[in-house]
């Protein structure tokens, strides 16, 4: 028994291989299922949800399995039951809006390193996110200077986003912005052609 990156959660024959069963979770089953039995009736739980590094770090390859939604949750099945999952909202479609690029070249290039240095952990290889944490190149921050706030800061650790002005200076943190410019702007000039 076992799920996948897709969104599906699968039960195959342990003596061929061959797949028996299968339901959509409606977000990736990266854990490992268990069973437990209650009142004589056999269980499979298993958590839901994009978990580990690599939804985080590799945003273009999680992007891959065709299903970068976060719903996490913990999903019981039994044989034989009937209840079903709730219907999915429409997925939010990603909006690049970002500000022109007019940060030097040198600026930029600073940013790739400190980006991929401190950011990509967590927000995604060259900027694009997996779906867990927010995709930056989509962020409405990127404009404003509440941008140096949540970085520098900490505005945002209730959300889980930690201050780093103990490692980052306010020119890292412009030159981190105006590499996510640069690929918010690239980004969506591909996406229009």
């Amino acid at each position: 028994v076992q799920g996948d990156a897709s969104g599906s959660f699968n039960v195959y024959r342990a003596d061929n291989g061959e797949k028996v069963w299968t339901t959509p979770a409606q977000s990736a089953v990266m854990a490992g299922p268990m069973t437990y039995e209650v009142n004589g009736e056999q269980y499979i739980a298993v958590m839901s949800g994009w978990g580990g590094g690599y939804p985080l770090m590799q945003g273009k390859e999680a992007a891959k399995s065709g299903n970068l939604r976060n719903i996490s949750r913990v999903l019981a099945f039994k044989v034989g039951g009937t209840a079903a999952l709730p219907a999915l909202e429409p997925q939010p479609q990603l909006v690049l809006n970002p500000p022109p690029a007019t940060e030097a070249a040198a600026t930029v290039a600073k940013g790739t390193g400190l980006y991929a240095q401190y950011c990509s952990v967590c927000h995604g290889e060259n900027a694009i996110g997996g779906g867990v944490v927010p995709d930056l190149r989509a962020s409405t921050f990127l404009g404003n200077d509440f941008f140096y706030e949540i970085v520098l800061n900490g505005a945002m650790k209730d959300a889980g986003m930690a201050a780093f002005k103990p490692v980052l200076g306010k020119d890292d943190v412009t030159a981190i912005r105006a590499y996510l410019i640069k690929r918010a702007n690239e980004d969506k000039a591909a996406s229009s052609k």
